[in-house]
Parts: structure tokens; C-alpha cells; sequence
């Protein structure tokens, strides 16, 4: 998505506007409020800051981030981490044969697996003559839900564009905390009834009871049933959280011990069909932001960054038709400083008119490998 394509959006808008709203002053059917001077002044200069960090956050991510290719199809996008080194999804890239990427001389560069991260579904790939800087990774914890992000391609333009839909959690579902309640979904202002108690969950054990409305999570008053299952979905199995509830207009604490939740892995052809096409490894992840914006399975590998011009993560797969998963810009920093494990990539065998160097794995073997990937992150 280029900035003279949003440009050039934006001036059809008004030029459409116009072309409506004329015709229906000139004959006094329809009045347009006055717009103060000093909030359209306002309106403009934010529009500037937005187009003109979007150019300072382009600038900086095109240097590190590169297409790879298998064959002649671009499968992935990889981050630079220096030393001819790029970055990307295993479960897209290791699996693929004759791995190749472009340089910014445009000049072919192979790529060779020589490692994985498989707890994040990350491959470290050889790129001799890549000459790239390494990515300088920002820290996401300092973001708002809400937050402006965008996800960068080699050429400098937006691939995409959104906010920060839900702060860092984790995908795995033994991983979060389970209180164990249905809360009514009607919107009551402060606070959610409690619909119904699981027999021994955590909220049974702790004492609570359908008709009991959960006005705070920790300290923190409560606003409708998606602030709440966010609030519950970061919380931890073991951890005590303090809830504080009404039960016939008298307050009470309750400090359930949260228990693991069971994995559920249905999923409806329904929902598939509505999401669209989804990586194949789009789960089980222990960490990872979320956003609303647009991108296709191809585009994991691509550096997101924030106004601030900071690379704040990397996009790590496609959950949803808008739902786009990003690795931490501080998890990567971590998870880089440590050394990879060995990933296992024979039997092999040469495919023809590929070249001699070209080698394939057989389905069999890229199966397992995917299998392999799965188990690791969901902890088996």
C-alpha cells in the first residue's frame, strides 16, 4: 500500500464529496456545520505527522527486511540480523526448496537453513553477500492498545496498516489462567453479572456464584465482557488474582486460584471459511501482540514499526481475515541473543532442472517437520 496510492484515495474522497455535497447547498437542502480554523489546522498538521513519520518509518525498515523466494514464488519476507543473516517463519521457509533471496543491488543471494527457534516458529538462514544492518529492535511494552502500527516491505511502502488490537499475551492456551464463568455479554456499564459457575473451576472453589457481578480484576474496574476475557486471558495458571464482586448489593473479595484451561481444538469450517486463508502454524505462541491489520500468509517476516519510527515486532502469522500476530520487538532481542537448535532437514533429494545445488524434501518429511514445529509449541 504506497503513500501516493493513499494519497490518491484520499483525494477521490473529497473530490467525490464535493461532487455530492454541491449540489445539494447550491439548492439549500442540506447544511455543513462550521469547522473552526483552528480544528481543521489541527486536523491537517496531524495528518503531516502521520504521512511524514510513516516516511521515517520506511526509511528505516527497508534496509532489513528481504523476500524469499522458493523457486520463483515469494513464500516469506526474513529480517536482517546481521552477519549475511535473515530471520523468518520456520513453518513457511524451512520446508521449501531452493531458498533464495535479493539483495538491495537486486543480485540473487541463496539462503541455507542453518537453525530454528521452533518455540517461535523462527528459521535463522545463511544469506552470503546480503550486506544488510541488523534490525534494531524496539520495545513494544510502552504501547497502548490503539497504537498506529504498520507492517514494511523491502521497497519502503506499507504492506499494511492498523493499531494494536490486544497487548502482549500468550497463544498458549495451558499457558493462561482459567477462572471458569460465563459472563452475561450485555454492556451494564461497571462491571459484568456472572451467568453461571463451572462445577470445580477456580471461581467455584473461591466461593463465587451465578448473579454475582465482577466489578474489578486486580484493583482494576471492569467495562463489558471483551475488556474482561482480555484482562483474564493474560493472567497466568497458579497466579491469585484479586477479584472484587457485589453478591446482593454487598461488596466481597475473592482470590481464586487459577487453573489450566483445556485446549479445545475444534474449529468450525465456518469460522475458517470467514477468516480466509490462516498460516498453518497460527498458535501456542508464548508472547505475541495483536492487530487488526490485512496481510496475507506471505507476509510473515515483515518488520512492523510504530510512528515513533521503532521496530516493534515482527509479524509472525495470520490468525484471521483481521487478526495479524507479531512477535515482540523485545522477545526477538531475547530469543536472538541465545544460540539455535539444530533443525533437521534430510532425507533430501535433488529436484530436476533446479540446479545442482537445489534440493527438496519429500512430503513425508515436510509433514513431520510441521508436526515437529507444532508439538514444540504447544509444549510437547
Amino acid at each position: 500500500m504506497s503513500m501516493n496510492f493513499i494519497y490518491d484515495r484520499m483525494m477521490k474522497t473529497i473530490v467525490l464529496t464535493f461532487m455530492i455535497v454541491m449540489p445539494l447547498l447550491v439548492s439549500g437542502q442540506m447544511r455543513v456545520p462550521h469547522i473552526p480554523k483552528a480544528d481543521l489546522a489541527l486536523t491537517n498538521k496531524q495528518a503531516i505527522e502521520v504521512f511524514g513519520a510513516l516516511r521515517g518509518v520506511s526509511h528505516l525498515c527497508k534496509e532489513v527486511v528481504f523476500p524469499i523466494y522458493s523457486f520463483r514464488s515469494r513464500i516469506a519476507y526474513g529480517v536482517s540480523i546481521g552477519k549475511d543473516r535473515l530471520i523468518a517463519k520456520a513453518s513457511e521457509v524451512a520446508i521449501q526448496a531452493h531458498l533464495m533471496t535479493l539483495n538491495k543491488k537486486n543480485e540473487t543471494v541463496r539462503l541455507t537453513v542453518i537453525g530454528a527457534y521452533p518455540d517461535h516458529d523462527l528459521v535463522l538462514l545463511s544469506a552470503p553477500g546480503l550486506g544488510a544492518p541488523a534490525a534494531q529492535w524496539g520495545d513494544s511494552s510502552t504501547l497502548e492498545e490503539g497504537s498506529f502500527l504498520t507492517a514494511i516491505r523491502p521497497d519502503g511502502e506499507a504492506q499494511a496498516m492498523g493499531v494494536l488490537s490486544v497487548h502482549e499475551r500468550s497463544l498458549r492456551q495451558t499457558d493462561q489462567g482459567y477462572l471458569g464463568v460465563a459472563i452475561d455479554p450485555r454492556e451494564m456499564g461497571e462491571g459484568v453479572v456472572i451467568a453461571s459457575v463451572f462445577k470445580d473451576s477456580a471461581a467455584h472453589k473461591a466461593g463465587m456464584m451465578p448473579g454475582d457481578t465482577l466489578l474489578k480484576i486486580k484493583g482494576k474496574i471492569v467495562k463489558g465482557y471483551y475488556e474482561v476475557s482480555t484482562m483474564l486471558r493474560r493472567l497466568k495458571v497458579g497466579e491469585k488474582p484479586e477479584l472484587s464482586i457485589v453478591r446482593e448489593g454487598q461488596p466481597r473479595l475473592v482470590f481464586p486460584t487459577l487453573q489450566a484451561r483445556q485446549v479445545q481444538q475444534y474449529e468450525s469450517r465456518r469460522m475458517k471459511s470467514m477468516d480466509g486463508e490462516q498460516n498453518r502454524v497460527r498458535s501456542n505462541f508464548s508472547n505475541v501482540l495483536q492487530s487488526d491489520m490485512e496481510l496475507g500468509v506471505e507476509d510473515t517476516g515483515l518488520p512492523v514499526a510504530d510512528l515513533e519510527g521503532r521496530i516493534v515486532g515482527m509479524v509472525i502469522a495470520r490468525a484471521g481475515r483481521i487478526s495479524t500476530l507479531i512477535l515482540p520487538g523485545e522477545e526477538m532481542k531475547d530469543l536472538l541473543s541465545r544460540e539455535p537448535q539444530e533443525i533437521d532437514m534430510k532425507p533430501s533429494r535433488p529436484i530436476r532442472g533446479a540446479g545442482r545445488s537445489s534440493e527438496s524434501m519429500s512430503a513425508d518429511d515436510r509433514e513431520k517437520l510441521l508436526r515437529k514445529l507444532q508439538d514444540l509449541l504447544e509444549g510437547g
